[in-house]
């Protein structure tokens, strides 16, 4: 059987582990960055690196057309209102039979003080989420059951713990439940999907403890050796994500279900 070949559009915290993840297994795997400084630093990891500049998009690149799977993994803060079109941009440029995986956010879902599943409301009122909310229509209209979007709640693991962002201020809502996912589960729901041919579905992305925002973050400073946050106890709109979804129907299990069991 030919090998197929993978691509990831974004090699950042989450796109380049994902990246060397399945180099290490042998495939064959295209990269993007933004810049000619950050190519060395793909190459030397074996991926076949691509600058992917968002105003020259529409010159075709032979590379995207020999993918079987993408992996697209860019945040919408530099593109604003022109994200949506710059992910057909790339699409397009896909063979029609080649599959995708949209990284979204749980920030799309309103906060209803409730839980949430994918078939919750949502709302693009939030940073960003207006902006990830067209993009997975458009996304969903163009490629249909070759499309799989996974909304992933706060990211943690690798270099980022966001302890450290918040030693020595003062957070509001203490209360409020947190919704956060390791990387390592980030990464082992991409290769279910593709693993199981898990297409035309839309998947949560979230440890399943929700301990609330004082009780973690205090947690994860001391484990740090730094100063913990203050907290105030205002009560504020939240929401808790539901993400059992992809273990229910296809099987995924966890490895870190629990918040306080997160490594480093």
């Amino acid at each position: 059987m030919q090998n197929k070949i993978y691509g990831v559009v974004g090699c950042g915290w989450l796109g380049l582990p994902m990246a060397k993840k399945w180099i290490q297994e042998q495939k064959t795997v295209h990269g993007t960055t933004t810049s000619m400084d950050k190519i060395k630093n793909l190459e030397t990891a074996g991926i076949i690196a691509h600058v992917l500049d968002s105003e020259k998009t529409n010159k075709p690149a032979k590379w995207l057309s020999e993918l079987d799977y993408i992996l697209l993994n860019i945040p919408p803060s530099s593109l604003k209102e022109e994200y949506g079109n710059f992910m057909m941009k790339i699409v397009k440029q896909l063979k029609p039979t080649a599959k995708i995986i949209f990284i979204s956010s749980t920030s799309v879902y309103a906060n209803n003080n409730e839980e949430v599943t994918e078939e919750s409301e949502l709302e693009g009122t939030r940073r960003n989420s207006a902006y990830l909310i067209k993009a997975e229509q458009m996304l969903q209209d163009f490629a249909k059951d070759r499309l799989t979007i996974i909304r992933f709640a706060g990211l943690v693991g690798g270099d980022r713990n966001p302890a450290k962002y918040m030693q020595g201020r003062t957070i509001s809502g203490g209360n409020e439940p947190v919704n956060i996912i390791h990387q390592e589960d980030c990464m082992g729901i991409i290769d279910c999907i593709i693993d199981n041919s898990i297409w035309g579905e839309i998947f949560n992305g979230s440890a399943a403890v929700h301990p609330t925002k004082k009780e973690y973050y205090t947690f994860a400073a001391k484990k740090l050796n730094i100063e913990p946050p203050a907290f105030d106890d205002k009560n504020k709109d939240y929401k808790i994500i539901d993400a059992s979804k992809i273990t229910e129907k296809f099987g995924y299990e966890f490895k870190y279900k629990d918040p306080f069991d997160f490594p480093g």
